[in-house]
């Protein structure tokens, strides 16, 4: 049985409560990646095009207005934009990665 997804009500009260003293989009950027940094679980597994990965950590980078994620396959890195990545993760990464994703939509 998969994990059930948080309500749109959890998520949109993590998002507050990550972007409470923000005062623009970048700065709550910045807090979801003080969040990553404090709260998520890496390494986890995760799946891209159909191939398995593991998610070492997710940042801001290259002054892109997204998170990426820095991922290991086949002992290689990359870094890829995190929306494009299913992670398989904790409930706490889950959680924060669906509250991102609904912060980003």
């Amino acid at each position: 049985m998969s994990p059930r997804r948080p309500s749109n009500a959890d998520l949109d009260d993590l998002i507050e409560e990550i972007t409470v003293d923000c005062h623009d989009h970048e700065e709550q950027l910045g807090g979801f990646e003080a969040a990553f940094d404090n709260d998520a679980t890496f390494p986890c597994p995760g799946t891209i095009i159909g191939q398995d990965i593991e998610v070492l950590s997710v940042a801001t980078t290259n002054n892109r207005a997204e998170l990426i994620a820095t991922i290991r396959h086949h002992g290689q890195r990359y870094k890829i934009a995190l929306l494009d990545i299913e992670l398989h993760a904790d409930p706490v990464t889950t959680r924060l990665v669906a509250a991102y994703q609904r912060w980003r939509n």
